[in-house]
């Protein structure tokens, strides 16, 4: 898989889309925990989406390989998860720390260093400097996964941090954002292991902001960078009308996990293209993931704020984003029903406006105090 880093952030791609069942398809600022806050809109309500951390039995830890990981690994994951909550704190942490612990070692107690770091040990790379206990504790999955974890409640406001960011915090990496490419698969990962749903949250503090049965498709504090409508040719093979809402994090949007807005069941998953057909029948579609970071499959139902996958540069893009597009050709809501089509603004047939589909539900796609149009 392409690593792309967010500098550009235009979303572009070619229209018609791939027909999916019945649908027919013919700079940045960044924003502070209390402004991301205010991405929920009036009505809303924000929780968290990580939940409290669960346990996980040991003796229940899978046999099968997970998302690429099996045996010593998995358990050493079910560790690392466990120490977290023991300390107290919730499944954000676990993904944290498991995907910490895949940047450094591939979820294995490693014996040994490297040139960076040649006195280096166990499952977070642990160096000899005192702060990490003994080389037995730094061998210690539990020990070493609590050390982990103590440091890290000592990062201020590593809740409202980008994972890979609160672990480079602890850790020290020569590249704050190393840990990035793992935090889909630690969070199927953890999700597997706890007996939930995979993926169900990962990201900047794990927010994710519902009202009734709709949910936000990242997580607060993110900008808008194209909108819904005609726009000038950007890139060969792009359309110029736009039938979709393009969203973006900054500094580094790649890898940013994406949400389910509705409930619904995936229909298609090809190319950059991810659909998800709700139970009032119309469609939401996410562009650009890299499909090894997508968490579902065709025919699987998902609910609503339920990750699906990551942010990523995949089709024609010009950098890490999604695409968030909205089909209503066999919608039976008659709410959805009353907004204007695409056609009727010189558009494709059967999308409408993503900001004018949120505010039906009481929400605000862009809230003034959360997000900056940027196009």
């Amino acid at each position: 898989m392409a690593t792309h880093r967010g500098l550009g952030t235009a979303a572009i791609v070619a229209l018609p889309l791939i027909l999916v069942g019945s649908l027919v398809a013919g700079v940045l600022l960044f924003f502070g925990p209390a402004q991301q806050a205010g991405a929920c809109g009036s009505g809303s309500r924000s929780g968290s989406g990580s939940g409290s951390g669960r346990s996980v039995d040991l003796t229940q830890v899978p046999k099968d390989t997970v998302a690429g990981y099996s045996g010593d690994q998995l358990t050493n994951a079910a560790d690392i998860m466990n120490a977290a909550k023991a300390v107290g704190l919730d499944r954000a942490a676990q993904i944290i720390g498991v995907m910490t612990a895949m940047g450094e070692s591939s979820l294995r107690i490693v014996d040994h260093g490297d040139k960076a770091g040649p006195d280096s040990r166990g499952l977070f790379q642990q160096r000899d400097n005192g702060a990490w206990g003994s080389l037995s504790d730094r061998m210690d999955p539990t020990i070493s996964a609590t050390n982990f974890f103590t440091a890290l409640q000592r990062v201020t406001g590593w809740e409202n941090l980008a994972p890979t960011l609160a672990a480079h915090r602890v850790q020290g990496n020569a590249d704050p954002y190393h840990y990035e490419k793992f935090a889909a698969v630690a969070t199927a990962i953890v999700g597997t292991l706890a007996g939930t749903p995979a993926g169900t949250v990962a990201g900047s503090g794990s927010t994710v902001c519902q009202a009734g049965p709709l949910a936000y498709p990242l997580n607060p504090g993110y900008n808008m960078t194209d909108g819904f409508g005609p726009r000038p040719l950007r890139v060969v093979g792009a359309s110029t009308w736009h039938p979709a809402d393009d969203l973006q994090h900054y500094p580094n949007p790649c890898h940013d996990p994406v949400f389910a807005i509705t409930d619904g069941t995936v229909t298609y998953l090809a190319g950059y293209q991810l659909s998800i057909k709700s139970p009032d029948g119309y469609t939401v579609s996410y562009l650009h993931m890299y499909l090894d970071e997508v968490l579902v499959k065709v025919g699987q139902q998902v609910t609503a704020g339920e990750q699906v996958g990551a942010t990523g540069s995949n089709g024609p893009s010009t950098g890490c984003h999604l695409d968030l597009r909205i089909n209503v050709v066999g919608n039976t809501n008659p709410t959805v029903a009353a907004l204007p089509r695409s056609e009727t603004i010189g558009g494709p047939t059967g999308w409408v406006n993503p900001e004018q589909f949120f505010e039906t539900f009481g929400l605000v796609l862009c809230a003034p105090d959360s997000c900056r149009k940027e196009y």
